[in-house]
């Protein structure tokens, strides 16, 4: 939560700081709570804040070796990419999809969100949009969620972000209850593959 706090005073854009600041602080109970997913990756009590700040770290340090980053931007799309998780799922323990969650989705929600976030505070600006654009495009391809696909150095960033903490977050459990010197089974969400756990 120190970290949380620490990334959304470090922003310096106003208006990107507004609408982090307002709907962080509007969902602020479940969001510090719930998990990143009901199975998969993160899915655990309070998981969706560890994802969130591991993506918010791996980004930083990937915006330091990039001219013409917009960091500010790239920081609140990686605050702000999963938080529509609060109305998808029921809760902390034991989650599932709520009915908003399977008509909707997140990504949706989050866009409504944001969109909604920028009228309530006179935002014109074209942050809003930048921001809504990088929620539509984070899983990056039609087929695992996304309208569009990233159309910004953020968008791009904090989709490949996103993918990479996932599915090391998913290995990471497969290789855990595997043994030295033998393969995990099959993980689904990495294409099927078996994974090979090296001697140490």
């Amino acid at each position: 939560v120190k970290k949380l706090n620490s990334y959304i005073s470090s922003i310096k854009n106003n208006d990107c700081k507004l609408i982090v600041n307002h709907i962080i602080n509007k969902y602020y109970a479940k969001f510090i709570t719930y998990p990143a997913a009901t199975r998969n990756h993160h899915e655990f009590a309070s998981g969706l804040l560890y994802h969130t700040i591991s993506m918010a770290d791996i980004a930083m340090l990937i915006a330091s070796y990039y001219d013409n980053i917009d960091q500010d931007m790239l920081l609140a799309g990686c605050l702000l990419h999963d938080v529509g998780k609060v109305i998808e799922l029921s809760g902390p323990i034991a989650t599932k999809y709520t009915l908003e969650g399977k008509l909707l989705g997140h990504i949706s929600i989050m866009v409504s969100e944001i969109r909604k976030t920028c009228e309530e505070l006179s935002i014109t600006s074209e942050k809003g949009l930048l921001l809504q654009h990088m929620v539509l495009s984070h899983h990056g391809e039609k087929e695992f969620g996304s309208p569009l696909p990233p159309l910004t150095k953020e968008a791009v960033i904090l989709h490949f972000v996103d993918d990479l903490d996932s599915k090391m977050n998913i290995l990471s459990k497969a290789l855990d209850v595997t043994n030295e010197g033998e393969f995990t089974q099959r993980v689904i969400a990495m294409d099927g593959r078996a994974f090979y756990k090296p001697y140490k």
